[in-house]
């Protein structure tokens, strides 16, 4: 039977023996797939678009799982499920190329649950529901890397092992020391100069002119832009912003010599 995997055998040879692994080898075989799917039927060749709903949005353990973790976790945090990681995470290594390649290979990949802050939206803590499948040495690879991505952007992974049920207390247990701060801990007050593009108007549009001596972006580490407020109650007033916002929204002020 033919699949994705028997397609472009050479292909896969050449990109093998230049080092890729499986896994980037397999991400390009399937662009490669979806290229040719949208050259060789258009879309506007139907009367009708042939889109149908999927029965499997979550399997059975993944709803028992999130009914659990819904109920648990109640009105301290909302619960999201099947996030993209290219929604979560971007890459900053200064090369447009490298960015690219590191971002091909989790951009088809997802987080199964993921638990924001009720207010803001920030991501706290992901879980990942592993059954059977995630023992094949495929999946292994693909979770060592998922993981190595969570690790690198300082964003928490668990892992749960599938089952027929959940006991609340198990998830609670679990979840407590990232859920207890948000009820706890009061508004915080900034007390360095890391500031964040929301606590700037909306309104405010930035314009970016050239560095000097531009210092590296605390959060990803690129090199900062140095910016002018054009509107609101910083009109005129210039800070370093990093140049990878609105993903990356960190910035520091400026201060002339």
């Amino acid at each position: 039977m033919d699949t994705n995997k028997d397609r472009f055998p050479l292909l896969r040879k050449i990109l093998k023996a230049i080092g890729l692994p499986a896994e980037a080898v397999d991400d390009i075989v399937e662009r490669i797939l979806d290229w040719l799917s949208t050259k060789e039927v258009p879309a506007a060749g139907f009367t009708a678009l042939p889109f149908k709903l999927r029965d499997d949005f979550l399997s059975p353990a993944e709803i028992s799982f999130y009914q659990v973790l819904r109920v648990t976790v109640g009105a301290r945090a909302l619960v999201f499920t099947k996030i993209n990681l290219a929604d979560l995470f971007f890459v900053a290594t200064g090369d447009h190329r490298q960015n690219r390649a590191l971002a091909n290979r989790v951009d088809r990949k997802h987080v199964d649950f993921l638990i924001c802050d009720l207010k803001t939206l920030r991501p706290i803590v992901a879980l990942e529901l592993d059954d059977r499948s995630h023992n094949r040495t495929d999946r292994k690879s693909r979770d060592e890397l998922v993981e190595g991505v969570f690790a690198a952007a300082g964003l928490p992974l668990h892992r749960v092992p599938a089952k027929t049920g959940y006991a609340p207390q198990e998830i609670e247990a679990l979840l407590s020391s990232y859920l207890q701060p948000i009820l706890t801990a009061p508004t915080p007050t900034p007390t360095n100069p890391i500031l964040s593009v929301p606590e700037l108007p909306q309104s405010e549009i930035l314009s970016a002119s050239a560095p000097v001596s531009s210092p590296d972006c605390p959060k990803c580490g690129s090199p900062m832009s140095l910016r002018t407020a054009k509107t609101g109650a910083n009109a005129g007033g210039k800070f370093w912003g990093c140049p990878n916002f609105p993903r990356c929204r960190s910035v520091l002020p400026f201060q002339s010599a």
